[in-house]
C-alpha cells in the first residue's frame, strides 16, 4: 500500500447533508489522487444518520463512531496514530473543497518547509471572506480593538495585529492561529501530539499554533487556496454547556498563555464589547428593523460571557 500525502481528519456531530458535500468535495476537488489521500471520519454520537450514510455512500472512508460526544479536539486525537500521510488536514464537515485547494495547499507546504501550519480562504456561502480564517493571538490591545470597536475608528497603521484577520491578501503572511476548520499541519512536527484534551471545542486550535510557534515553526495563511465554510451548522444544534466553548475555549486559551490572573482582561473586553453591540443594535433596530436579531445575539453572547466569568472566576 502506497503511503498517502494527506490524511484528512473530519470530526462529525448532526450534519449528514453538510458531511455528504464535504466528503464529495474531498472525493472530486482534492486536486489529488485516491491513493494520494486517506479520509478519516470520526462521528461524535450523532442521531441523524451520519455514520450509516459514511458506510453506505463512502466506502473508502475510515470511519470511527464515537458513543458519546467526546469534543472536536479529543475525536481529531482518536485518529492521529492511524494518520499516514506526511500531512495532516483537518477539515470541517460544513465545508466544501474548490478547485484543487487541497493540493494546491500541499504544493506551498512542500515549498516552505519550516511552515507547520497553513490555513486557507474560508468563504462564506456567498463567495464573501470569513473573518476568523485566522489572525493574532489574543492580547489586550487587539481584545480591545476587536470588541470595542477600534477597528473602525484608527488608522491601519495604528492598530494591533487583529484577533481575526480584518482584509484579504494577495499573497502568503504569517499569523499566529489557523482556524481548525482547514487546517494542515506537518505530521513530522506534530512529534506524536496534535490537540491538548483539556479543550473540548473551540482555542484548541490557538493553543496547537502556540505550541508549534515555541518549537520555531512558521503558522501561515495562504490565500491561494479557498473552501466555502457554512459556518456554526452544528453548534445551531447545541445546548447547554456546550453553546459557552465558542467563548469558553479562547479564554481557557487566554488564560493559560497570559496566566490565570490576567483573565478578567478577556472578560472585561468581551462582556463590554458585546453589551455595546447589543445597545448599538438595539437602537438601530428603531430605523432598521433587520438589526433586532443581531441585538438578540449580542445580548446572548454579553450572558454568556458574564456566565463563564462568573462560573470560572
Amino acid at each position: 500500500m502506497s503511503q498517502p500525502i494527506v490524511s484528512i481528519i473530519v470530526v462529525n456531530w448532526n450534519v449528514r447533508e453538510l458531511l455528504r458535500a464535504c466528503l464529495q468535495s474531498v472525493r472530486t476537488a482534492s486536486g489529488l489522487a485516491p491513493d494520494q489521500q486517506e479520509v478519516f471520519v470520526v462521528d461524535n454520537a450523532s442521531h441523524d444518520g451520519s455514520v450509516d450514510m459514511v458506510r453506505t455512500e463512502f466506502p473508502e472512508v475510515h470511519l470511527t463512531a464515537n458513543a458519546d460526544n467526546v469534543g472536536f479536539g479529543r475525536a481529531n486525537n482518536q485518529v492521529l496514530d492511524a494518520c499516514r500521510g506526511r500531512y495532516i488536514l483537518l477539515l470541517n464537515p460544513d465545508t466544501v473543497v474548490l478547485d484543487g485547494a487541497i493540493a494546491r495547499t500541499v504544493a506551498r507546504m512542500d515549498a516552505l518547509p519550516d511552515v507547520a501550519v497553513m490555513g486557507c480562504r474560508l468563504l462564506n456561502a456567498d463567495g464573501s471572506l470569513q473573518r476568523w480564517t485566522g489572525g493574532a493571538f489574543p492580547r489586550a490591545c487587539n481584545l480591545a480593538n476587536h470588541y470595542l470597536f477600534l477597528d473602525r475608528l484608527l488608522p491601519r497603521a495604528w492598530r494591533p495585529m487583529p484577533l481575526f484577520l480584518d482584509r484579504d491578501v494577495d499573497d502568503e503572511i504569517d499569523v499566529d492561529w489557523i482556524c481548525g476548520a482547514y487546517m494542515m499541519l506537518r505530521t513530522d512536527a506534530l512529534q506524536g501530539k496534535l490537540f491538548d484534551p483539556a479543550f473540548f471545542m473551540y482555542g484548541e486550535d490557538m493553543e496547537l499554533c502556540h505550541r508549534l510557534k515555541l518549537a520555531g515553526h512558521r503558522v501561515v495563511y495562504s490565500p491561494r487556496a479557498s473552501i466555502i465554510h457554512y459556518q456554526g451548522e452544528s453548534m445551531k444544534q447545541q445546548q447547554g454547556d456546550v453553546l459557552l466553548s465558542a467563548l469558553k475555549g479562547p479564554r481557557q486559551f487566554y488564560a493559560q498563555m497570559r496566566g490565570a490572573d490576567r483573565v478578567w482582561v478577556f472578560d472585561l473586553f468581551t462582556i463590554l464589547g458585546f453589551g455595546l453591540r447589543w445597545l448599538a443594535f438595539s437602537a438601530g433596530a428603531w430605523i432598521r428593523p433587520a438589526w433586532a436579531p443581531r441585538a438578540a445575539s449580542s445580548r446572548d453572547l454579553m450572558g454568556r460571557a458574564w456566565r463563564i466569568r462568573r462560573s470560572h472566576g
